[in-house]
């Protein structure tokens, strides 16, 4: 295990304990570090910087190992693929006038490829995408497959000035240096290219109501944001933030529930009822605790 400290206040932070680490050394493997499993309250010892009020992991396991743990994940979110690539599309727009007609893209993060693909047949982008789990690589089209890097995002991987968009949802929070990550990003974005991030929300209501059992808290989870902090962090690298918003999330009634905070028991006689009363694939749409982050490289 090695330690982390304040990705804001770096050496000048002033932690306290929030909550301890849950889990046994020999509990975890590549199945604990795959996609959108079903929350199981699994996390490392988590700290509060109160100098800036950034949560984040400390100590955890170190990025060589976190890297072999990503590379055998799999994907287990197939069903609601459809789902997040119309939540992402919709966000997207906001900033999609304000780039080329066929811009070229890239997703930290890419997954199976899903959003690049649909980016790629709607509007003609010209995609790349990084994605540290060879199970998930494989899974892409074949379009997209060829222009995805199958390792952690990391300095020197593409040259700068290249892209005009950087996508990264729901992996920022993943990253052991997420400073790495923003000052990258500035160098291979274009002059007034943008950055568009999708984390978990430490003001959300998923803390306010389950606290120590939301699923946000989990040992996936290294750094973790909301509004505030997630703006400073880009500041910092001398972008500068064009919104951040509480993303609206569109999922079956049967998916909230098996990723809420609700005890095991609870969930599984709340799914009765669901499928008793034919509910259970009901789309609901609800701000579920995410922010959606928007920053721009000055030109």
């Amino acid at each position: 295990m090695i330690a982390t400290v304040c990705a804001l206040c770096g050496k000048n932070q002033d932690t306290r304990e929030l909550y301890p680490a849950t889990f046994g050394l020999k509990s975890i493997s590549h199945a604990t570090f795959s996609a959108r499993r079903v929350p199981d309250q699994v996390h490392y010892r988590l700290v509060k910087c109160d100098r800036c009020g950034l949560i984040f992991s400390n100590p955890i396991f170190s990025p060589a190992e976190i890297t072999k743990f990503y590379h055998r994940s799999i994907c287990t979110y197939d069903e609601q693929i459809t789902y997040v690539t119309e939540t992402y599309l919709a966000s997207f727009e906001m900033i999609r006038r304000k780039i080329p007609k066929q811009p070229k893209v890239l997703e930290v993060g890419c997954g199976n490829a899903f959003f690049l693909e649909k980016l790629r047949v709607r509007i003609g982008a010209k995609v790349w995408g990084v994605e540290p789990g060879e199970s998930m690589v494989a899974q892409a089209p074949a379009s997209v497959q060829k222009h995805i890097i199958c390792d952690i995002f990391k300095p020197h991987q593409f040259k700068n000035n290249t892209f005009d968009v950087v996508f990264c949802f729901h992996t920022l929070d993943h990253m052991t240096d997420p400073n790495s990550f923003v000052r990258e990003a500035f160098r291979i974005l274009k002059p007034g290219g943008f950055v568009m991030v999708v984390v978990h929300d430490t003001d959300g209501w998923s803390v306010k109501l389950f606290g120590e059992r939301s699923p946000i808290f989990d040992i996936e989870h290294i750094y973790l944001f909301n509004k505030k902090t997630l703006a400073q962090l880009f500041r910092n690298h001398k972008f500068g933030v064009v919104d951040a918003f509480d993303l609206r999330n569109t999922y079956p009634v049967s998916y909230w529930l098996r990723m809420s905070g609700f005890p095991s028991y609870v969930k599984e006689v709340g799914q009765k009822v669901l499928s008793i009363l034919g509910l259970s694939h009901i789309p609901f749409s609800f701000p579920g605790g995410n922010i959606a982050f928007i920053a721009q490289k000055p030109r």
